[in-house]
Order: structure tokens, then sequence, then C-alpha cells
């Protein structure tokens, strides 16, 4: 296996390498996202710190769980591990307020980058949209009803004429089903739901 790596190797071609525990293949991942994602971690908490430590820990775990992730698309998977750990640490209360915290100054670079994450967001949500699509129908009209109509169990039940535990049966089953069929995207699946049912 070659130590150098070829700068215009592909993010498929790397994961390849990565899964094997060729360690020159994470650092070049290491060194070609770093910067991104510290910047699309930043601009989430505004808190220099604390997003060095989250993209420190994302990547790490990156290496030491190479051989049981599934990445289909390595910068998808990489912003999605990161807004995961970010949403993680705000709901678990971990972050220090940090009022003297300066903005990012803007560059070009991290307008690029910002560009990229959001095009890696639309990417995500039009999986999880294809996944919903393919949901049984009283199951996806269920579903639909309480993420996008922000309806209550009551409100769904009084409208299609079923009781309260059928909608909620039928939730529980929408939200087991996306999670599945999006289990090789890791964190994904917990992100972009907790996005949408929120």
């Amino acid at each position: 296996m070659p130590d150098n790596i070829n700068s215009t190797i592909t993010d498929e071609e790397l994961v390849r390498l990565l899964k094997a525990g060729h360690r020159p293949a994470f650092d070049n991942i290491f060194n070609k996202y770093w910067s991104r994602l510290y910047i699309a971690a930043f601009n989430l908490l505004n808190n220099r710190e604390a997003a060095e430590d989250i993209v420190q820990e994302v990547l790490v775990q990156l290496w030491l769980k190479r051989e049981n992730l599934e990445i289909a698309h390595l910068n998808a998977f990489l912003y999605a591990a990161i807004r995961y750990k970010v949403f993680d640490a705000i709901r678990a209360g971990k972050l220090r307020e940090n009022p003297g915290a300066r903005p990012m100054p803007t560059t070009p670079e991290a307008a690029a980058n910002a560009t990229e994450d959001r095009l890696a967001e639309k990417e995500l949500r039009q999986l999880l949209q294809h996944h919903i699509a393919s949901l049984p129908e009283k199951c996806r009209q269920i579903f639909i009803l309480s993420r996008d109509a922000q309806l209550s169990t009551r409100e769904i039940a009084q409208l299609l004429g079923l009781a309260p535990k059928t909608v909620e049966n039928q939730l529980t089953i929408a939200i087991r089903r996306l999670r599945a069929s999006l289990e090789h995207y890791l964190h994904i699946a917990v992100i972009l739901l907790s996005l949408l049912l929120r």
C-alpha cells in the first residue's frame, strides 16, 4: 500500500484506504477537511474552542471506528457528524457561553465552504424526502401531517378518523423505517429527523 497519496485521489478511494487502516489516507482527509469542518462548527457555535474540540473528536472517531463505518459520501458524512456533535453538545449543555467571541472573518474560502455546507445539507434532505415518499400511504400521510402541518397526535386522529394510539403507532413505524433506511449514513438520520420534527 503506497505511503504517498496523489492530491487528485477521490474521496471514495480515500475511504477505501481509510477502512483498510492506511494512515496517509486519514492524514489526507484530515488536511483536506479540517478547516472546512471547523468553519461549519464555528458558524453554528460562535465558539472557537468548542468548534476545534468537536472537529477533533469527529476526525479521531473517524479513524478509531474506520472499520465499521459505512460512508457513501465522505463530504456529507463529515458535515452530518459535525452537526450531530454540535446539537448533542448544545442539548447536553456542555457549551460555556462565550460572549467575547468574535465573528469568524469572512473570506472567499469561508464563503465557498458555507455554500458547500448548504449543498451537502440539501443533498441530505433530498435523501430523506426520497425515503419519506417510499413509506406506506397512511404512514406517510400521518408523518407529513405531524412534521409539516405540526398537528398533534390528537388532531391527526380527529382529522383522519383514527384512534390516537393508531396515529402514535404509525409515527413510530415511520421514524423506525426512516432510521433503518438511513442507517448506513450513521448520524444523518438522527440529525435530519431532529431538524424536521422540531
